[in-house]
């Protein structure tokens, strides 16, 4: 365990500073984190409210899936809001589109370059990789750049060389639950390695209830690596590589459902990849250097598979190839993009009515095909980073960075947009008087699309008494356009139609042929921008017979303007910078440990969201609040139950409570841990939208792993 706080560091691309001598003068255990200023500091001296969830309060928590552990952050929403796609967003607003708020894995960013969002399911690790999760609750810009908006969430997996043997788990449980994983680990002169492989699969919502009346069947398959070398005194080496497969059964897309009858389900298949290396040279206790290196690329597309109606007789036939021909294209273009106008006055421009004529020539054989919706991403992201300690009272991290992000998409881009930016940062850490920490940090960056931006944030942290610190911090940050927004070129193009089809140039008008609606970003999107002010307080004490107890809160203001709040998918594009969110509010965390078999934790948020688009409304949660118990009872057993609380998302409060029973043994040589989850929503609501409804409630699993 020594070295989690260095390799942590590592896996953040910084470099572990030494204590700062009267820095670190608060009696007792202070934890320490990251995250926020890019610097290893005391959680009683960051410019940032911080959420730590390590192993234990993973295992406690009982989840099953990475993001359902974000529960335990206070003003955390979090919910599957679209069918088997999970959401979370710290002070959530938009249900769907979940794009202000960056996660790092190992350092790495799992932000997805061309269409701003963070896919959970295919994060390639699963929480028995997990160090530790920390989570920088407000504006991150100044460490982290563009897309740290509302905050971060940094997931450090586990050094290879804390981690030994090998693991074997099976998981089984209603709904479809059906998961695996094996690992293997080995240490060796200099360095170690470890790998994981996991698969995971359910039956998702499967609520016969539209558009998830075909299902939302999820299956993920992830692995992960990672290897540490150590060639000399000074030096350290890391590898990390892995990827995933996920497929997803996806709803049908309303705007096509209309059109045409679907003759197979929509399943989103994707594959993703990466590799990075990281190296760490220690010149000496005050001064490090870093330099990381890594490449990423991501593929998935999901199948739209239709029969189209004849727009006159309402039944499939040959007539529905109108839909993708060149006059109704034109017809469209010419009515300003309205599709309910074009399909209103179709029937009446000459040019459509001869190609429907043409059409109906051509025989009585249905139009059926398929359209593609395709996505390829590719990252490639060198960072180079130092920190030094100038003295006692000072102590500095700045860098540069340089990135460069492609996007590929027939169906959203019409071919390829790239964007590159360059970037550079400093955070700087002061302590002018014994009880104050003074931390200021700044980061520039240009990119291609949105130009030239500076994000500062400046904080301010006064010891008044040992234990007890007072927090006031102002931060300013930004989210640029991601490609799919400023490039955005709509085509959907068909593709296995039948034979007699087979000349669409004649048929059709043009060659390849495509969906009559396209949809254009304009390219003048601004990036989105938020201000916030806080006032903190962080204590740690001991509270006599009563135990330890750590207490965080939180009063905070957030002004966000230039939102892009509309739709932007095929069928619903609005691409404007309208929205405007105000949020205020007060989140607390409490961690109470009684007795050395025992923790307690506490969390609550409420949050008054101010704004006039109701889109960003739907995942802001009023009232929020967990708790968690975690007994240690003796003899291996143990015991967690669990409380989770929004009001409301979309209108539809959650509420629900876990129990968790386990234990570990030794057996032949082996550990055997067992643990039974039940699950037990305490309504019959929905989650967020109507159709996400289960069908098996309480939900509840067995999880078996043998370690050896």
């Amino acid at each position: 365990m020594r070295r989690i706080g260095g390799c942590a560091l590592l896996a953040l691309g910084m470099s572990a500073a030494p204590a700062w001598g009267q820095f670190d003068d608060t009696p007792g255990p202070v934890p320490r984190v990251l995250t926020p200023a890019r610097l290893d500091q005391p959680i009683s001296e960051v410019p940032a409210s911080v959420t730590v969830i390590d192993r234990e309060l993973i295992l406690a928590s009982g989840a099953r899936e990475l993001y359902e552990v974000m529960r335990l952050v206070p003003g955390m929403s979090v919910a599957k809001t679209d069918g088997n796609l999970p959401s979370v967003a710290y002070h959530g607003t938009q249900a769907r589109d979940q794009r202000r708020m960056l996660v790092l894995l190992d350092g790495r960013s799992v932000y997805q370059p061309g269409f701003a969002r963070v896919n959970w399911n295919a994060i390639p690790v699963a929480l028995e990789d997990v160090e530790r999760i920390e989570v920088t609750r407000g504006p991150a810009s100044a460490a982290y750049g563009a897309n740290a908006f509302t905050g971060v969430i940094n997931i450090i997996t586990r050094d290879p060389r804390d981690v030994e043997g090998q693991q074997a788990r099976l998981r089984a449980g209603n709904n479809g639950i059906r998961d695996a994983r094996v690992a293997a680990s080995h240490q060796f002169d200099g360095g170690a390695w470890r790998l994981s492989v996991n698969d995971l699969r359910d039956d998702g919502y499967d609520a016969d209830i539209p558009p998830l009346d075909t299902g939302d069947r999820k299956h993920v398959t992830s692995v992960n690596g990672r290897a540490v070398w150590e060639p000399g005194a000074r030096d350290t080496l890391t590898l990390h590589a892995g990827g995933s497969r996920t497929r997803l059964d996806r709803p049908y897309e309303s705007g096509l459902q209309e059109l045409g009858e679907y003759t197979d389900e929509s399943v989103e298949r994707a594959d993703r990849l990466f590799v990075g290396l990281d190296w760490q040279r220690q010149f000496s206790s005050r001064h490090q250097l870093k330099v990381s290196f890594y490449a990423q690329h991501n593929d998935e597309d999901t199948n739209l598979d239709l029969c189209y109606f004849d727009p006159l007789t309402g039944n499939t036939g040959p007539g529905g190839g109108l839909f993708y021909s060149k006059e109704l294209r034109d017809h469209f273009l010419a009515n300003g993009g309205d599709i309910g106008q074009t399909l209103a006055t179709a029937a009446a421009d000459p040019a459509v009515q001869n190609r429907y004529a043409v059409l109906l020539a051509n025989g009585g054989e249905p139009f059926c095909g398929t359209a593609w919706l395709d996505v390829s991403e590719t990252r490639y992201d060198l960072e180079i980073q130092d920190t030094l300690q100038f003295s006692e009272w000072a102590r500095l991290v700045a860098g540069v960075n340089v990135r460069h992000d492609r996007g590929e998409s027939q169906a959203f881009v019409s071919g390829t947009a790239e964007n590159v930016s360059r970037r550079l940062f400093a955070n700087l850490a002061l302590r002018p008087l014994p009880p104050v920490t003074v931390n200021l940090g700044g980061f520039w960056e240009y990119d291609d699309i949105s130009g030239e931006h500076f994000s500062p944030r400046a904080g301010v942290n006064w010891e008044v008494l040992p234990g007890h610190t007072l927090r006031a911090i102002y931060a300013r940050a930004l989210r640029t356009p991601d490609i799919y927004e400023d490039q955005a070129n709509i085509n959907l193009a068909i593709h296995d139609l039948p034979a007699s089809y087979a000349d669409r140039e004649a048929l059709l008008g043009w060659s390849p042929a495509y969906f009559f609606v396209n949809q254009q970003s304009p390219g003048t999107l601004k990036p989105e921008r938020i201000r916030s002010r806080e006032l903190g307080y962080y204590g740690r004490f001991t509270a006599g017979a009563l135990g330890a107890v750590e207490l965080d809160l939180r009063y905070f203001q957030e002004e966000l303007w230039d939102l892009v709040s509309g739709a932007l998918n095929p069928f619903n594009f609005e691409p404007t910078n309208d929205g405007e969110v105000r949020h205020r509010g007060t989140e607390a965390q409490l961690s109470w440990r009684p007795a050395v078999r025992h923790l307690l934790r506490l969390t609550g948020a409420h949050i008054h969201t101010d704004t006039e688009q109701g889109a960003e409304q739907r995942f802001a949660a009023r009232d929020s609040a967990g708790a968690l118990w975690y007994w240690r009872l003796g003899g291996g057993w143990w015991w967690s139950t669990a409380y989770h609380l929004a009001r409301d998302y979309n209108d539809y409060p959650f509420e629900r409570i876990d129990a968790q029973l386990g234990r570990r043994q030794r057996l032949a040589g082996t550990e055997l841990e067992w643990r039974l989850l039940l699950q037990h929503p305490l309504n019959d609501e929905p989650v967020v939208f109507e159709e996400n409804r289960y069908q098996d409630d309480p939900r509840y699993w067995l999880t078996v792993t043998v370690n050896f």
